[in-house]
């Protein structure tokens, strides 16, 4: 039976500061997700040219997942260097996600898979031949169905069963749409995982603005997503009383 879980990409929207970061741990947790992701990019993107700019320290990192553990939530980091994998590789942190621009990155690919984490792999930018022979190639890595765009016509739902059918295995979807409802047409197709970016309702600039969700309403949200869940029940229609 599959239960779809759901996993709040906070990526670059806690803008470089600590406090801000541990604000909306303060939001998740209490909203039951499965985990929780931030995203760590190559050294020279910190050039604190902007506020999402701003890289926080190793040990700020070390706390969250020390956190996390003890409420038991999986923390993840998504990334696209080779350097972030071997630096937070200490932690023994629960999953990596590899951005969509590192599809054919095999580098990198192997790396995240020699720590013996679950790696998912964001397929933005592949094709379905090009998931098809990735997932020969790597059999433990997991695929998140996603789009760059945010033209509704590209969002491409269909696609989840395509793949799914394609490389034998259920795949995740990855929502990059200011259409939140999507999120329930993914349960709908029982995907494994929901990975959706979160920020504050504010009039701050947040990287990944217009697809995140706002951490004041995300509680509600959930609940309402795993009602959902049961609703799709065992698929046995049985005789009922009036």
């Amino acid at each position: 039976k599959i239960m779809t879980k759901f996993i709040a990409e906070i990526g670059l929207n806690h803008l470089g500061d600590k406090k801000k970061l541990k604000e909306m741990i303060k939001f998740l947790v209490p909203s039951k997700v499965f985990g929780i992701s931030v995203q760590i990019l190559e050294d020279k993107y910190y050039d604190n040219s902007k506020s999402f700019r701003r890289n926080l320290e190793f040990n700020e990192y070390l706390k969250l997942y020390k956190y996390l553990r003890k409420k038991k939530i999986k923390f993840g980091i998504s990334t696209n260097n080779l350097e972030t994998i071997k630096k937070f590789s200490k932690l023994k942190i629960d999953f990596w996600k590899i951005i969509s621009p590192k599809f054919f990155d095999n580098e990198i690919l192997k790396s995240a898979l020699k720590t013996n984490k679950e790696v998912y792999l964001s397929c933005g930018i592949a094709s379905l031949d090009d998931i098809f022979l990735k997932s020969k190639k790597y059999k433990k890595l997991k695929f998140i169905h996603t789009s760059f765009s945010d033209k509704i016509h590209n969002v491409n739902l269909s696609a989840i069963n395509k793949i799914r059918e394609r490389i034998n295995k259920n795949i995740s979807f990855g929502l990059h749409s200011d259409l939140h409802e999507l999120i329930s047409s993914a349960i709908a197709l029982r995907v494994d995982k929901i990975f959706f970016y979160v920020k504050f309702d504010d009039n701050r600039y947040y990287p990944d603005n217009k697809h995140a969700i706002n951490l004041e309403y995300l509680k509600k949200k959930i609940l309402i997503w795993k009602r959902i869940i049961i609703s799709l029940g065992d698929g046995n229609k049985k005789r009922e009383r009036l």
